[in-house]
């Protein structure tokens, strides 16, 4: 009996010193030493005749201020954010087509002079053409009927044109059109009125308007609906004919408690985030709600003013899978 309790307490003297172990080589050797410490005295009060006693609490990273530094592990605060949900949907720009005017002749005839190029700009009532008539043979001048850009020219001087000749386009581009296909699965989503921010091909500019129209009908060939928003362009940056990428913002919630999306980790089948406690950091199982790309909704298990950490949350996670190994 005396060789069987020293064999098991060689056993068990082992196990605790490879916790030790790993405890050191997190920077912590003199909580190993408590821990061997304490290991051996709750030993002694079992031989004695005492009742073990069961660990309790959630399982602790033990992770020193200066190594969660080194790691890049940063922490927030719980608090109220703004909780999107987005659908990306992709189109591109276009002249406003309530500010375009296309040029015609309004007799048959000749052109006799063109004072506008593609890229111009022209005023209100600035002369465009002169066209001499072929029935009158009197000459008369074509003037713009909007402030805007020339943006094509189809004529020269001494081109016969008609009536239904386009001799020009011109636009007014300090408004544009931004037009995205809606497709069948997205469309139930889609509505006037939602909050759409815009970048650029480049990703470069970005800009927030709202959709003013959804087509009553589709593309076949597409088999999608046109949404569009109209956005101010008095800075000329969204050139009519890029690509644009939409988010539109199809719900918003106001979440009274909210946590970064890097926060969330699953562990042992629950959903948790990292706490800042007293020796590291420690798991807390929280309950979800909305989520978006910025936030992410916490119905249950944190409150406001919790600190939890933002920044690098798998390295934690990581500690403690790797602990539970060590222990197998």
């Amino acid at each position: 009996m005396t060789h069987r309790n020293s064999f098991s307490r060689t056993v068990e003297l082992k196990s605790h010193a490879k916790n030790a172990r790993r405890l050191a080589v997190l920077g912590l050797s003199g909580v190993a030493l408590l821990f061997v410490a304490a290991c051996s005295d709750e030993k002694t009060s079992e031989e004695a005749g005492g009742a073990p006693q069961a660990e309790t609490g959630p399982a602790i990273a033990a992770i020193s201020p200066e190594s969660a530094k080194a790691a890049d592990i940063k922490t927030s605060t719980v608090g109220p954010a703004n909780v999107r949900k987005v659908l990306t949907l992709y189109g591109s720009i276009k002249p406003n087509g309530e500010r375009e005017q296309a040029i015609r002749a309004r007799y048959p005839g000749t052109v006799k002079s063109v004072e506008k190029r593609p890229g111009d700009a022209v005023k209100r009532g600035e002369t465009l053409l002169t066209i001499e008539s072929s029935e009158s043979l009197r000459v008369y001048t074509i003037v713009a009927a909007l402030d805007g850009t020339v943006l094509e020219r189809a004529v020269n001087p001494g081109a016969t044109v008609s009536v239904d000749t386009v001799l020009m386009q011109i636009a007014d581009l300090t408004t544009v059109w931004i037009e995205v296909a809606v497709f069948a699965n997205d469309l139930g989503e889609v509505r006037s009125g939602m909050p759409v921010v815009l970048t650029d091909a480049n990703g470069d500019a970005l800009a927030e308007t709202e959709i003013a129209y959804v087509a009553p009908v589709g593309h076949a060939d597409s088999q999608s609906v046109v949404a569009r928003a109209v956005l101010n362009n008095t800075d000329h940056k969204w050139i009519p004919g890029q690509f644009v990428t939409a988010d539109i913002v199809v719900d918003d919630t106001r979440a009274s408690k909210s946590v970064v999306p890097a926060a969330i980790q699953s562990l042992d089948g629950k959903i948790v985030v990292f706490l800042e406690s007293e020796g590291g950091f420690q798991a807390r199982e929280v309950e979800i709600g909305k989520r978006s790309a910025d936030a992410v909704e916490i119905l249950g298990g944190l409150e406001v003013g919790d600190t939890y950490v933002s920044t690098n949350s798998y390295l934690i996670k990581a500690d403690l899978l790797k602990g539970e190994g060590e222990e197998e």
